[in-house]
Formats: structure tokens, C-alpha cells, sequence
């Protein structure tokens, strides 16, 4: 398999791009406690994804409407995912999934 950013505008590679900026986001939390305490994760998934689809874009070798609209239901998959396991985890752990 070849890995190259451009990956992160397949199925498959917005899946995975979902759970790195997800554990991107678990690290920024620990290391800047007042991410979490201010609520700024959803944030943080939006712009991570949004950074990370533009370089992803940007490294593709065909850059057309057609792709740029691939880019952009990349995006809001990657972002609209990550927000997603952010607030299960956040559900889970002030006991909302039970």
C-alpha cells in the first residue's frame, strides 16, 4: 500500500485521519489542561481536519472542482467523527451512555 497525505481524501484514510486527530487531541488536552476545561476539543477537530485535508489537497496531484468537493466531504468526515468519539468519550464519562 502507498501512504501518502493524499490517503486522507479516501474512506479508509478519513477514518484513520479521524483517530489520530483524536489521540492529537487527548495529548493537547494533557499537555494544555485548559483545552479540556474550556471545552475547545470540537474546536480542535475542526481545525486539525480541516489543516490536515488542505495539505492532503494541496499534496494531490489532480486538484479539480471534482476533487476539491472530494476534499471537502473529507473534511466533514474527518471532523464530524472526531467530534463524534470526543463526545461519546465526554458522554461515558459523566455516566450520559449508561
Amino acid at each position: 500500500m502507498d501512504l501518502t497525505l493524499a490517503t486522507v481524501l479516501t474512506a479508509g484514510g478519513a477514518v484513520a485521519a479521524a483517530a489520530l486527530i483524536t489521540g492529537l487531541i487527548e495529548i493537547v488536552k494533557k499537555l494544555l489542561p485548559i483545552v479540556g476545561a474550556r471545552g475547545w476539543e470540537p474546536w480542535l477537530a475542526f481545525v486539525f481536519s480541516l489543516i490536515l485535508v488542505v495539505l492532503a489537497f494541496a499534496s494531490s496531484a489532480e486538484r479539480t472542482l471534482e476533487t476539491g468537493f472530494w476534499a471537502f466531504l473529507a473534511w466533514y468526515g474527518i471532523a464530524t467523527v472526531a467530534m463524534g468519539v470526543h463526545d461519546q468519550v465526554t458522554s461515558l464519562r459523566s455516566g450520559g451512555g449508561q
